[in-house]
């Protein structure tokens, strides 16, 4: 009932609001040094503080319990490890306050972008895809049906479907030498315009799969199309003054694997709600990243949108242009 009352009273829920906002912007803070003394497992090192100074293991080993041996069974896929739960807990809830600490420096508190990119992308297909087991193939377990009909009425129904092909076949040649001398022309046009055609057609189609099967791979490059206009614009940003292009990139691939994130939890509760939240988790961690503002991020995203477009306008002319004349 306490929880319910934070969203049914105003005041309550502006305190709630206030008090997450200031966890955002917090950064992440490391467990306390611990005091005692401690004498490690592996090393037998004598020393004071949370790990071992010389191996790095852990000052409290303890013996394995269930939940520890579940945790390194995770831990074979990156789940076990608490930087990983810590980043997907922050790219869900502070996602760009989260990437600019990680470039500020915090860099074992967070698990790497670019190993977080790979499961992401791996998890994504196998969600999409699925795991076949061999299972749904009910042709491969049921017999066929054994006939019956004797040696003579066989090759009556034999001798009947061959007249019946041999009547379809004549057919068919007929239709295709009358329609022959009307789509001469036709066929002309559209040879000269397949290769064009094709290209164009294919290309879309591969993006719309790409899209479908891996998106974490797709925002990505759709991401990076988008990174040098959007670097220019956002270079000098107020809360980071100074940044380079390299951890721009970071943060991109930080930002794809937000999106990511947001993806599959839509395809596995089969929300498009939350599809096109992960849309909007682009435009939310850019602005907690940069510190502009939504208006200004707005339209330095739209302008970077129209300075990619107009290229792409450019080069498939261009590349349908080649086309023509090669295939003229």
């Amino acid at each position: 009932m306490k929880h319910l009352d934070y969203l049914i009273s105003k005041e309550k829920r502006a305190i709630w609001l206030r008090a997450f906002h200031m966890w955002q912007r917090r950064p992440y803070e490391v467990a306390p040094l611990k005091n005692e003394t401690h004498t490690c497992a592996s090393c037998k090192t004598v020393f004071t503080g949370n790990y071992c100074p010389r191996c790095g293991q852990a000052a409290e080993v303890g013996r394995f319990s269930f939940k520890k041996t579940v945790m390194m069974f995770l831990d074979l896929w990156a789940i076990g490890n608490r930087s990983m739960l810590r980043t997907i807990r922050d790219l869900i809830l502070r996602p760009g306050y989260m990437i600019r600490d990680y470039i500020s420096g915090m860099r074992s508190a967070y698990f790497p972008p670019f190993q977080m990119f790979c499961l992401l992308a791996t998890f994504s297909l196998i969600v999409e895809q699925g795991i076949d087991l061999g299972l749904s193939d009910e042709k491969k377990a049921i017999p066929t049906e054994q006939t019956t009909a004797s040696p003579t009425e066989s090759l009556k129904e034999g001798l009947d479907q061959a007249e019946d092909a041999t009547t379809l076949l004549i057919e068919s040649q007929k239709e295709d030498h009358a329609r022959d001398g009307k789509s001469f022309f036709q066929n002309r046009e559209k040879v000269k315009a397949s290769p064009v055609v094709h290209a164009i057609d294919r290309t879309i189609k591969v993006l719309d799969k790409l899209r479908d099967m891996n998106p974490s791979v797709f925002s990505l490059l759709t991401l990076m199309l988008f990174s040098l206009p959007l670097y220019l614009f956002l270079r000098h940003s107020p809360n980071i003054p100074d940044l380079r292009f390299s951890e721009f990139a970071v943060a991109l691939v930080y930002t794809s694997n937000a999106y990511s994130i947001f993806s599959i939890i839509g395809n596995l509760l089969g929300s498009f709600i939350i599809q096109l939240l992960a849309i909007l988790m682009i435009f939310v961690t850019l602005k907690q990243f940069t510190g502009y503002s939504k208006k200004r991020l707005l339209g330095y995203s739209t302008l970077s949108l129209l300075i990619v477009s107009t290229i792409l306008i450019v080069l498939c002319s261009l590349v349908i242009y080649v086309l023509y004349v090669t295939t003229k």
